[in-house]
């Protein structure tokens, strides 16, 4: 596909998409609402566009790599429990410890698959309350992170490029 057909194909795609989401949200067919629906669909699209031609977008997962989003609930479930361990503590009088962590990390390279794993290894270990990825570092080859309570690596966050420490 040329890149002028794609570009067609997105705008369809991107068009599509935002009118249906903006009769979801209205919940009516009246004229009034559709076309100002229509405006702002346009004016999405046409920033969606502009921003798309003048912007080097480097994010391209892997649809691997967006499913690992199946396993944000246990995470979050464990670690709420594990906070809330840590708070009943820290009312009894033990100061909760703090630990700042770095993990190996091998995706360094500046294409648009590891920008988007590390993208959403970022988004997707920080949802967790007991884990936030402060950044990485790509010239060591480091995920740096923030813990309340010492765990191993969380597994969405290896199966996105971080090594488990020995």
């Amino acid at each position: 596909m040329t890149k002028r057909g794609r570009t067609l194909a997105q705008a369809v795609i991107v068009t599509v998409g935002l009118a249906v989401f903006w009769v979801a949200c209205v919940s009516t067919l009246r004229s009034h609402e559709l076309l100002v629906g229509a405006v702002a669909v346009m004016l999405s699209v046409t920033s969606c566009l502009f921003v798309a031609r003048t912007l080097p977008l480097r994010f391209r997962p892997t649809l691997g790599e967006i499913a690992q989003m199946w396993r944000l609930p246990a995470n979050v479930i464990s670690d709420l429990i594990l906070i809330t361990l840590v708070l009943i503590r820290d009312f009894a009088g033990e100061r909760a410890p703090s630990y700042f962590r770095s993990a190996p990390w091998s995706a360094v390279e500046n294409s648009g698959r590891d920008t988007a794993k590390r993208a959403l290894a970022i988004s997707y270990t920080t949802v967790s309350p007991n884990c936030i990825v402060v950044g990485i570092d790509c010239g060591r080859g480091q995920v740096l992170f923030h813990q309340l309570k010492k765990s191993p690596v969380p597994t969405i966050t290896r199966n996105l490029g971080a090594k488990a420490k020995p």
